[in-house]
């Protein structure tokens, strides 16, 4: 029996190497789809943590249907970037006097905050948000099903690859929240949930 040949081992190393690229291809596809995952866990908890504030804020609702603290179009928005709305006195939120809409501009700015990943810290870099975070309150006017108040919370941020949008017409897509924010081609991505708040008032 003869050893093996160079050719033999040549081929051998070909194989070898073909396997290893082909796993850390599939490793780093994985760390992709990962990412973008969590991303989305990201927006959804901001989204759900507006929710609550707003749903809690019955008495206080006046406050965020001021068009100073949000819009029907997407044109208010906060977190990332410097067309983001700045709700913060002297670097720092500020918590409301009991108005109405100190109380809702105080909110803003602790979400704000969030979107902005103050919630943690890789040295003096904020790290605990998605990539370009902005968030809106999109307000339907008049409110449906005659609730006290109608409000897409929309939330929209950049991909790290190219993949599918939101819909143009959509409260997340390029239409709506941030629309001046160009995110690159395939990159937008976005999160929206519809609240209404409704009016528990008895009728007579």
């Amino acid at each position: 029996m003869h050893g093996f040949t160079l050719i033999e081992v040549l081929v051998t190393i070909v194989i070898m190497l073909l396997g290893i690229l082909g796993v850390i291809g599939m490793q780093a596809r994985s760390a992709l789809m990962e990412f973008e995952s969590y991303q989305r866990g990201e927006a959804l908890s901001l989204i759900r943590e507006m929710q609550g504030r707003l749903t809690d804020s019955r008495t206080n609702l006046d406050g965020y249907l001021n068009a100073g603290v949000s819009s029907t179009n997407g044109s208010i928005y906060v977190g990332s970037g410097t067309g983001a709305k700045d709700f913060s006195t002297a670097s720092a939120c500020v918590a409301g006097a009991g108005a109405a809409l100190a109380e809702a501009q105080f909110a803003m700015c602790q979400w704000a905050q969030a979107l902005q990943g103050a919630a943690s810290l890789e040295g003096t870099s904020k790290v605990g948000a998605m990539i370009g975070a902005r968030g809106c309150l999109i307000r339907v006017e008049p409110p449906e099903n005659n609730a006290l108040a109608d409000i897409y919370i929309t939330i929209v941020w950049q991909g790290k690859s190219p993949g599918a949008e939101p819909d143009p017409d959509s409260p997340a897509g390029k239409k709506f929240c941030a629309n001046d924010v160009d995110f690159g081609s395939g990159l937008r991505r976005g999160m929206t949930v519809r609240v209404l708040v409704p009016d528990l008032a008895k009728k007579t």
